[in-house]
């Protein structure tokens, strides 16, 4: 909605076991509808407990099929939509335009970047995770303590999902900062802060590429891969520092 579109949302909670069946069959009417303006249907837990999109259906077989975060095309049982492993639903299907023009939209959207970087988004104590250009102190900080449990030779000591979870943060950091870098360009119209904002994010997306090419092969990495990698989130840290002061010097001309 803060993007410049009305947003079509079905919730239910863990705790509201009794407006399962409702609430599934509310979520089915809207995302075809949404399927039939040609607009998937943005949801929680459609496969390997993450955020996929529902772009299409099969009524005979009662299927929907998806696309994974991860881009790979699969299926799922209607009645699966809301427990598929997570008991909660969680529907998000994107409206109409709801800004009167694109620059408005625009605008937005850099704001909204420049409060989650700047972790405004929590009103009263932040969480002990963080958001937001705070994440990569925390980030490389983990990297740093691992690279030390391995050189005192207790290795064997972290938990075998530590990999898992290395794979997960880079590849969403990774994509997002991707998205970020192509979006700036696309919008700069040549504007030499939007342009140089760019190329800082071009810069955050470089340095964390090494990290998800190597955690995606789900590699167990040594000390000093550990220690060259929490130093290349520090560099992207920097980096992405600077691509949110030219936003900011953008958004206040």
């Amino acid at each position: 909605e803060q993007a410049g579109h009305n947003c079509i949302y079905v919730q239910r909670m863990w705790d509201e076991t009794d407006k399962e069946e409702i609430k599934r069959k509310e979520a089915h009417s809207l995302i075809i509808e949404g399927l039939e303006r040609r607009v998937p249907a943005i949801v929680w837990d459609l496969c390997e407990t993450e955020w996929g999109l529902i772009i299409g259906y099969n009524d005979e077989q009662e299927l929907y099929y998806i696309l994974s975060h991860e881009g790979k095309e699969s299926s799922l049982n209607f009645d699966k939509l809301g427990r598929n492993g997570i008991d909660i639903l969680s529907v998000a299907i994107p409206g109409k335009p709801s800004l009167d023009n694109r620059d408005k939209s625009i605008i937005n959207s850099l704001k909204i970047a420049v409060s989650h970087a700047e972790g405004k988004e929590w009103i009263d104590e932040r969480p002990k995770y963080q958001n937001g250009i705070a994440a990569f102190d925390l980030w490389a900080s983990i990297f740093e303590k691992w690279a030390w449990i391995i050189d005192a030779g207790k290795g064997d000591m972290i938990k075998l999902d530590t990999l898992d979870f290395a794979g997960y943060y880079a590849g969403h950091y990774y994509s997002a900062r991707c998205y970020a870098r192509d979006y700036l360009k696309q919008i700069a119209k040549g504007n030499k802060h939007l342009q140089k904002a760019s190329i800082a994010y071009g810069n955050v997306s470089e340095n964390l590429k090494p990290l998800w090419l190597y955690f995606s092969e789900n590699k167990k990495p040594d000390s000093e891969s550990l220690k060259s990698f929490a130093q290349n989130i520090k560099n992207a840290k920097s980096a992405e520092k600077e691509g949110i002061e030219l936003i900011k010097t953008y958004l206040n001309q």
